[in-house]
Parts: structure tokens; sequence; C-alpha cells
């Protein structure tokens, strides 16, 4: 559900009545009073502030996968937001796919309908499949419209609107009333007949699919920028540092004017002294707000100083002949690229919501290379397939006091693949019998090593490991206690 279609049965609505950037910097204007938002940059903050433990990690497709109740609990407080800002004249759909959203959209439009509708909601997946050929054949229209402005390899505008003609044709002929009738049309069938582009609005139409469509990131005004001509060239990050801290400070002056809220990602344009350049994007994970850590700003020179070793060694490959110093620094520009401000009208909302273990935990990650996944207990019992990376699922309430029984004694850490050691040399200290379990027998080949007996024990480092024996005698080490 990471797509927002949204406007109003006013006609005069617009950016005085709603700015999309409250709720994610990457929308487009789809046409004069209707918005297009893309939510995957803050999916998770939205989670967050409604409450909803979202699946962690950079995977959209695991990230999206939320239970019932949690889907329901992120959808009421989504009501409330986009009531707050917009008034209760709005019309909203969220969907996976923006094809459909939209459709869901112009479909609420047309029957005069108002409010905020999921496409997993039963409400929501009946407006999709209730759309007419004329809506549909209405928005294909406004999407080739988008294509033509944005320059779609071999697309002929004229050519596509004959070929609409040709298709709505048929499907009367056919006596076909809704999209919904001809689901079992095969895509590669309408390519064959009506081209690409048709075929592509089809493949939207029956799957959650929606490559290729026309994003026009809406750019509201020019970047908060900062400009810098250095007094002397610099090579190293270390001596880099102090300066670039001083030009995120002045950043945070000009948000502070603009009230530009969180950041999501910085652009750093460098210029070196051969006059060759190279742009690094500095990004955040969680929306970040930047002048809360002034003057130190810790999070965002982490953030720069990854992205700096991430791709200044390969901008200097070429310099060997030159000469490193040819690719020192000699200026450069910070640019926030991507924000999102939340006006004062909503954030009474997040009040009780916003827990500090949670903020703390999410400023953590800001300032780690790489993302935090969250972990839970499933039932298995073999220790290596007992956990997974959490997806949202909601445990059944049957499994629960088995699962926390399992996983008690288990250690926090455990290695994906038991490692081989030698046997124990002193097997009293601090020895400890914590299970015995049988491996899958359709996994081992050998059935005298199926069986596991686990002990917790203290190695020459005074370090508390897990272990186990198996049937043939060989000791593997599988795991470690914090």
């Amino acid at each position: 559900m990471f797509y927002l279609a949204l406007s109003s049965r006013r006609q005069d609505f617009s950016l005085e009545d709603f700015n999309p950037e409250s709720l994610t910097p990457r929308f487009m204007k789809w046409q004069e009073g209707t918005w297009l938002l893309d939510l995957r940059p803050v999916w998770p903050y939205w989670c967050h502030q409604a409450g909803v433990q979202a699946s962690a990690g950079n995977n959209l497709e695991t990230r999206d996968k939320l239970g019932s109740s949690q889907q329901e609990t992120l959808q009421a407080f989504l009501r409330q937001v986009i009531a707050r800002m917009c008034g209760d004249d709005v019309i909203a759909v969220m969907d996976a796919s923006p094809w459909r959203a939209l459709i869901a959209l112009e479909v609420m439009r047309e029957r005069g309908l108002s409010g905020f509708v999921s496409a997993q909601h039963p409400i929501g997946r009946n407006l999709v499949s209730e759309a007419s050929w004329d809506i549909w054949f209405r928005m294909a229209e406004e999407v080739a419209v988008h294509w033509f402005a944005t320059g779609r390899e071999r697309f002929n505008l004229q050519v596509f609107r004959r070929q609409a003609r040709q298709m709505a044709q048929a499907v009367i002929r056919l006596g076909i009333h809704k999209p919904a009738g001809l689901v079992v049309m095969p895509a590669l069938a309408i390519r064959r007949r009506y081209g690409a582009a048709l075929h592509d609005l089809w493949m939207w139409t029956i799957e959650s699919n929606h490559e290729g469509f026309p994003w026009i990131l809406w750019r509201n005004e020019e970047g908060i920028r900062v400009k810098r001509h250095l007094d002397m060239p610099l090579l190293e990050w270390e001596h880099i540092e102090s300066v670039l801290r001083e030009d995120v400070d002045r950043l945070c002056a000009l948000l502070g004017k603009q009230g530009a809220g969180r950041v999501l990602s910085l652009e750093w344009r460098v210029v070196f002294l051969d006059f060759s350049s190279l742009s690094i994007p500095i990004r955040f994970r969680h929306p970040h707000d930047l002048p809360a850590e002034s003057p130190h700003h810790r999070t965002a020179l982490l953030q720069a100083c990854y992205a700096f070793q991430d791709s200044i060694p390969a901008a200097r490959d070429g310099a060997v002949d030159l000469g490193l110093y040819e690719k020192a620094i000699a200026s450069w520009e910070l640019i926030v690229t991507e924000k999102i401000h939340v006006p004062p009208t909503i954030r009474d909302l997040f009040g009780t919501l916003m827990e500090a273990g949670e903020d703390r935990l999410r400023q953590l990650e800001n300032r780690l290379p790489v993302a935090l996944n969250a972990y839970e207990v499933t039932s298995n019992w073999v220790p290596e397939d007992g956990y997974r990376v959490y997806g949202g699922e909601e445990v059944q309430p049957g499994f629960q006091n088995s699962l926390k029984a399992i996983g008690r004694k288990r250690p926090l850490f455990v290695y994906p693949r038991p490692r081989a050691c030698v046997q124990p040399a002193n097997q009293s200290r601090a020895w400890s019998f914590c299970e015995r379990i049988m491996d899958k027998w359709w996994r081992s080949g050998n059935a005298s090593v199926m069986q596991r007996d686990y002990y917790m024990m203290q190695d020459q480092d005074h370090r508390a490991v897990w272990v186990f024996k198996d049937g043939a005698g060989k000791w593997y080490v599988h795991g470690m206690y914090n």
C-alpha cells in the first residue's frame, strides 16, 4: 500500500489547501486538483506514528506485510491525518499500484463519494472491479499524456489513441461492460492487437506490476542549498568533516526559516581540482530532524562519511598518472533533495504514540551504514530455522506460549549454520544442559548425526556460548549469549 491518489470534491482544491510534502517528498500532480503520492520513502515513519510495527529492512514487499489489525490501525490513523489536512471533502485511495489507485479514485469521484479507502479493504477492491470502460479509457488517455510528456521511447500519442479506439470498439462488440470482465485476457494478446502501451496498461490492471508508470516528480520550490569554495583543496575525510559540519549548520538555518521539517536525503556535489565533478547522495532511512542535532550533526556526518568512502575512491582511480592531488576537492554544493514538513495541525495525533525507545532505534538506524532488521521466533524446532525477519504477520495465539518457551533458553545470537569446534577440554566450567533435539531427517543424510545435545558453557575468554554434540560425537558452536 505505497501509493496514495488524492483529490477533493471541491473544484478549487490546490496546494493552498493541501501540501503533499506533508506526507511524502515524492509526489506528482496527476491533473488539476489530483495528486499522486509515493509513500515508500516514509512508509516506516507513518507506521511508527500510527503505533504500528512495520517490517524492518529494505525489502519493500516484506515491509508492506501487516496483520489485519495493524492495517486497520494504520488506515484509521491516515484517515485522521488526511481529514485534518484536507477537510471532509477529500477523496483518497491507497493501493500498491498507482494505476489502480487512480482508477478507484475516479470511481469514487463519479459516484460522489468522499473519504479514505484502502485497496486491501473489500470496499477498495470493489471500487476497482466496478470501474467502467469509460473510466478505464479516460484514465488511459491521462497516462498517455504523461507518457508523451516524459518522452516514452517509441511512443506515438496519435497511434495510441487510434489503438485505444479500436480496443473500445472491440469490447463493445464482445458485450463486455467492465474491465473486470476481461481479466482472463492475457496481456500478450493485448500487445499483439493494440500495441505495447495498452499492453502495459492492461498489465497494471490485472497485476500489481506498475513498471513504466510515467512519474513526473513535482518540485514545489528550488532545493534548499549552500555552496562552499574551499580556501585550499582537501583530500582526507578528517579535514573535510569540520568544514562540512559548518555547511550542514548553514542548511539548518535555511530549513528553520522555511519550516521545512525533516530531511530524507541530501545531494553533495563536489568539484575536484581538475574541474571534474561528482554527485554523492546522502540518504537517511527515516526522516531526520537536522536542526535538532546542531551543532555536532553526528547523524548527517556519519552518512556523509559512508557515502564519501563509497564514492570517492572510485572517482580517484583514474588519477594515478596525474597524481592524487588532482582529485582533491576544491568546492562543493550541499542540497536538500527530499524532505517532509508535518504541519502543526496533525502533530497532536502523534502525542502518546511516539515512544522514546522506538525513536532512539530509528535514530540509531539513521547513523548506521546498513539497515536494522527485526527478527521473530517461528514454529520450528531446529534453531537455525527458528527465526525469521519480522514480516508484520500476526502470530496465532495458540503458538505464542510455546514459541516463547522454546526461545527463552536459546541465545540471542545464533549462527546461520553451526561451526565445527574441538571437544571442550574442561567440561566442568559453568556447564549447563539446555535441550535435546533431532535434526530434520530429509536434510541430514546421515541418521547417526541427527541427534543434538545442546549445552551452555563458558569458553576460554569467559564468554557464554551455545554448543552441541551430535550423534557421532562431534562438537559444534551454534550461538553466543549476550
